[in-house]
């Protein structure tokens, strides 16, 4: 499991965004050594903007990785005003853009996209009734303890034939399976 990929890299748009994913890969056993967290965007900067410009970036440092050693590109943007596959294809649109081959498959790339924010999966994985389309998600704050709590549901309902909760919102329920290529 956590013994095959000796490098991984998160590219995220905020805090709650990196620290779901680093403390759902210190539950699956990852060594804190071998994650490297890219810098948040600065100042006023979107945050979705951000992991745009920087995805084509981040996918060629990837490829350069791998070539040497097993990588895990880690990669989560809201997909805000779009659906989560439209966020996507804006994501693979910048890469063909700056002329680099597509992202195929079997590549270690594991792209989520919550809807609005994160504090909406979050929440809903505590057994909140959350919706989707909530832009106050985010309001009150979720704290670190509650995100550590959250990774726990989430590995559970990320593995095979998990019952999956009932406050699951769609991006979610989506995304799991990708959640579930990372362990």
């Amino acid at each position: 499991m956590s013994d095959r990929v000796t490098n991984i890299i998160i590219l995220c748009e905020d805090r709650e965004q990196q620290n779901l994913v680093r403390k759902y890969l210190l539950r699956l056993g990852y060594n804190e050594r071998r994650i490297r967290a890219e810098p948040l965007p600065a100042g006023r900067q979107s945050g979705s903007q951000y992991v745009r410009e920087q995805f084509p970036k981040q996918v060629v440092a990837f490829r350069a990785r791998s070539a040497k050693a097993s990588c895990l590109l880690i990669v989560m943007t809201d997909a805000d005003d779009q659906t989560p596959v439209g966020r996507e294809q804006t994501l693979h649109a910048e890469l063909k853009r700056a002329t680099h081959k597509a992202v195929a498959k079997a590549e270690q790339i594991v792209i989520l996209i919550p809807k609005w924010q994160v504090e909406t999966w979050i929440k809903c994985l505590l057994r909140q009734a959350m919706s989707e389309d909530d832009k106050t998600s985010d309001k009150p704050p979720v704290t670190a303890e509650q995100i550590k709590s959250a990774t726990g549901i989430l590995y559970d309902w990320a593995r095979p034939n998990a019952t999956i909760g009932e406050t699951c919102v769609p991006s979610l329920r989506t995304a799991l399976p990708q959640w579930l290529r990372i362990g």
